[in-house]
């Protein structure tokens, strides 16, 4: 009988903390005239926060996907950098555009590309020097070619590999070599990929 009386009494007590806190939350709610809109209408808040979080989700993926784009086109850098390094000391041959018969200096840059991106350069230097978009000297990332002469008088082509270095075909070593600026500076840069 006792657990019966306890048990009415606790139910008693939560029906009526239920109550008394509906009551709480009605009477604290102004109710807002017909021409006016509730201040502290808390959907207002939800959506609010619901679209600082959307914002904040795609402002996180942007970042990643620039991040994961700006990584693939390091990667193709390295490519083309580690197929340039490949051939260090293949022999200067004018015209040549193989490693087994040697390479001139445009033949060895569309050469690297071809194998290391599957990219298909112009055969002349002045055909390449057409491509892509203009880079300042200062610039210029692993990958970029490195170009002397201007217009249809561009003579030699290069490929920049970092730290102020290149590689190219060189007539005057005799090989594929790596150079750098104070050795030879380019004129112009372009960048491909």
């Amino acid at each position: 009988m006792l657990s019966y009386r306890f048990l009415t009494q606790r139910a008693r007590t939560l029906l009526l903390a239920c109550a008394l806190s509906a009551t709480m939350i009605a009477m604290s709610a102004p109710e807002a005239q017909a021409n006016e809109v509730a201040q502290d209408n808390p959907f207002t808040h939800i959506e609010s926060f619901a679209n600082e979080i959307k914002d904040y989700v795609g402002a996180v993926a942007d970042g990643a996907a620039e991040r994961a784009a700006e990584e693939e086109r390091a990667i193709r850098r390295q490519s083309v950098v580690d197929e340039a390094a490949s051939h260090l000391g293949v022999p200067y041959v004018y015209g040549g555009t193989t490693p087994s018969g040697g390479f001139d200096c445009s033949g060895f840059t569309r050469w690297v590309f071809e194998h290391a991106l599957g990219m298909a350069l112009p055969r002349t230097a002045a055909e390449q020097s057409a491509l892509g978009e203009a880079v300042s000297l200062d610039e210029v990332l692993p990958g970029d070619l490195l170009f002397w002469g201007s217009g249809s008088g561009v003579y030699h082509v290069g490929v920049y590999v970092g730290d102020g270095e290149y590689i190219h075909a060189s007539t005057g070593g005799g090989r594929i070599m790596r150079a750098t600026f104070d050795y030879f500076a380019p004129d112009f840069a372009r960048r491909i990929m």
